[in-house]
Parts: C-alpha cells; sequence; structure tokens
C-alpha cells in the first residue's frame, strides 16, 4: 500500500468527505486529491501528525502513516519520528553500528524483537 492510498483509505473509514478533510488540514481539495491519487509525495511530518490526529489514528496507524510517507520520498527516506529517537539516544546509534558490522540475520533481529515485546508493553 501507498501514502495516498492509506490516507484515502482513512479518511473514507472515518466518513469524512476530501473538502472537508482538506478545509480542516488547512490544504487544497486539489491537493489533498493529489496526495491521495499517488500524484504528490507525502507532505512535511507537522502536517501527517495533524492528520493522524485529526483522523484518530491507532499507534500501529499513524507508524504505518509514517512510514508510507517516508517512503513516497524520493529517494525513501526513514521516518521522522524514528530519525529523532535515534538522533537523541547515542546508544542506538551504537547497537545499530554494532548489530549492521555483525551482519545480523532476520531470525535474530526476530529473537531480538520478540524479548523487546514479550518485556515491554505500550
Amino acid at each position: 500500500m501507498k501514502f495516498g492510498e492509506s490516507l484515502r483509505e482513512k479518511r473514507l473509514e472515518k466518513k469524512l468527505k476530501a473538502k472537508v478533510a482538506a478545509k480542516n488540514w488547512k490544504i487544497s481539495p486539489g491537493y489533498l486529491s493529489s496526495l491521495e491519487n499517488g500524484k504528490r509525495s507525502a507532505p512535511s511530518f507537522e502536517l501527517i501528525t495533524e492528520i493522524a490526529d485529526s483522523l484518530e489514528l491507532s499507534g500501529k496507524e499513524r507508524y504505518l502513516l509514517y512510514d508510507l510517507a517516508a517512503e513516497s520520498k524520493d529517494p525513501p527516506e526513514l521516518s521522522r519520528d524514528i530519525i529523532e529517537y535515534i538522533y537523541q539516544n547515542i546508544v542506538i546509534r551504537e547497537v545499530l553500528r554494532y548489530s549492521m558490522n555483525c551482519k545480523l540475520t532476520q531470525r535474530e533481529w526476530d529473537v531480538i524483537f520478540n524479548f523487546v515485546k514479550s518485556h515491554y508493553k505500550y
């Protein structure tokens, strides 16, 4: 799924008309249409956050929208929430670089992820 498709799907789930959504988000209906139709890459992180808030997206839905927005950029990038988190914590950068040099497999990353999930809830 692409950013625009996901945005349209979430907007329609909330039964929000495009013109009303555009007005709420302080963008033009044409701009919203071009986003939803994949003719424009995703807007700023701030606007995406405002959209996610207004659509009352769950954490998972919000993170998916952030990721799809980052992937829509040319070239694709990491979502800003992840970049900020990594930037704010040197240990995360060290762990990622160490793991990168060790060439962890997908199975090993799954073990790490499952450990974190089993010990911490959000």
